[in-house]
């Protein structure tokens, strides 16, 4: 996986593949790889990163520390730069 350069960029990404209807070998191979990398950071992270929390407060500190989680579980893999 090519590294990328912050959470906001590689969740995008996860976004547009896990919403296309047309994806290629490689990319279902890195939309596995991605989520896979989501799904480590709790059972949860993925329901809750793809989930709009902004009229529930507890919802969006929830989705703050799954994001916070997946950023540190990237950076470990090495699959964020910054």
């Amino acid at each position: 996986m090519t590294p990328y350069s912050s959470l906001a960029a590689f969740l995008a990404h996860y976004r547009a593949l896990e919403s296309s209807h047309n994806l290629s070998p490689n990319e279902r191979s890195l939309l596995a790889e991605m989520e896979n990398l989501i799904d480590s950071t709790g059972p949860e992270a993925r329901a809750l990163l793809d989930s709009d929390w902004a009229n529930d407060a507890a919802g969006a500190r929830r989705r703050e520390r799954t994001e916070r989680a997946l950023r540190r579980a990237l950076l470990e893999r090495g699959a964020l730069t910054g």
